[in-house]
């Protein structure tokens, strides 16, 4: 007994196929200038698999997007034929195009989200430097792993050692 909501095997496989065609046609199979990082970040097929919904993420300026968008619209027949030559069946779904913007919106977070970082960075550094917060506990001997030498103590432990002359060496 099949769930409800729970779209089939079939229709998954028909969609990641049809994600590869579009992908590999929009990237490489048109020479259009005005393509330009785009990427193909979804294929929703519909129960009946008589349409599906292609998401695609544009990045760049507002105009060159819409450019972008106008030149995938424009290709959509030549699109359409090669998603119907990959697939063996008796109908091919209808592609609709839609632009999706999760991919840009990502981009911006991750853009805030390390401003923030970089603040809070140099606002506690500001603290510790006037002296409101203590500077960062030193590791302890066992987490700090093996203790580093500076150049004084190799300089020491070699001053000390006796040096080997020609006369002394029986070889």
């Amino acid at each position: 007994m099949r769930t409800r909501g729970r779209k089939g095997r079939r229709v998954e496989r028909v969609a990641s196929l049809i994600r590869e065609v579009v992908s590999e046609e929009l990237v490489s199979g048109l020479n259009d200038p005005r393509m330009a990082l785009v990427t193909v970040t979804g294929v929703d097929v519909a129960a009946d698999m008589r349409f599906a919904d292609v998401r695609v993420s544009i990045l760049g300026e507002e105009k060159a997007q819409e450019a972008c968008f106008r030149a995938i619209r424009h290709a959509h027949g030549r699109v359409q034929e090669r998603v119907a030559d990959a697939l063996v069946m008796k109908f091919c779904p209808v592609l609709r195009f839609h632009l999706d913007p999760s991919v840009k919106r990502n981009i911006e977070m991750s853009r805030l989200i390390a401003q923030a970082r970089a603040e809070d960075e140099a606002a506690r550094a500001d603290r510790i430097r006037r002296g409101v917060e203590p500077p960062p506990a030193e590791t302890s001997a066992d987490e700090a792993g093996p203790p580093e030498t500076d150049d004084e103590t190799l300089e020491e432990e070699e001053t000390d050692r006796p040096e080997a002359t020609d006369a002394e060496d029986p070889a």
